[in-house]
């Protein structure tokens, strides 16, 4: 993928409250401990529908057969968000494996269903676990919370050739990467320079990334 093209811009035409991403505007006043309630102030925030609200970001982690644990590998992958694209002029962003909870489903479900539509890899549910509480990305806009999962893959996983399946068939998609780096050096893309290609700028990966790198770390012998 080298870019993408704006065929029409539709804000002018949908309605904050209609599509994927509904923004809100409320009118509150906040109650303090005392019973005083402040001067009215307009609040906005972006919401999906309930039954969609929620989000899990897996850590995929092949471990290293020698080396400590940040040369074990992770997946990452490369795909289009077009937010960045607006700002930076790059198509590809990279970041773990991530997707949305659809329904009630189970968390550790909704990673294992991700992990097969992002990478093609089909692992059970019972591989997967949860890394500390969820959170939100960003508490004074989104009601969005991401639970963090990780999951140990089979040795050889990532040495064989990666490529992501068609998943749900959506243009956005389409000409989406996979990445296999050392966890150490995923770590260290966080702080190279925008210009770079190949660099690391999303929260929930870089949490993600560095809870799995604490949880390797306590599980190492000492």
């Amino acid at each position: 993928m080298t870019g993408v093209e704006l065929v029409q811009d539709l804000s002018g035409i949908s309605p904050p409250t209609q599509g994927f991403l509904r923004r809100y505007r409320h009118r509150v006043k906040s109650v303090l401990s005392d019973g005083h309630r402040t001067d009215t102030f307009v609040v906005d925030y972006v919401d999906r529908t309930p039954e969609r609200r929620d989000a899990v970001v897996v850590a995929a982690y092949q471990p290293a057969p020698e080396g400590g644990p940040g040369q074990a590998q992770v997946l990452l992958r490369r795909q289009l968000r077009y937010p960045v694209q607006v700002i930076l002029g790059q198509p590809l962003f990279l970041e773990a494996v991530a997707g949305i909870l659809e329904g009630d489903e189970p968390v550790l479900h909704a990673a294992a269903r991700e992990l097969h539509e992002e990478a093609g890899l089909d692992l059970p549910a019972h591989r997967f676990r949860v890394l500390g509480q969820p959170f939100f990305p960003s508490p004074g806009i989104l009601t969005e919370r991401i639970h963090v999962v990780v999951v140990r893959l089979d040795p050889g996983t990532l040495e064989a050739p990666l490529h992501p399946p068609p998943t749900d068939g959506s243009a956005m998609e389409q000409g989406a990467e996979l990445v296999s780096v050392t966890l150490e050096d995923a770590l260290a893309l966080t702080g190279v320079p925008s210009s770079e290609a190949l660099y690391l700028a999303d929260a929930k990966t870089e949490l993600a990334l560095r809870r799995l790198a604490a949880a390797l770390a306590e599980e190492a012998p000492r």
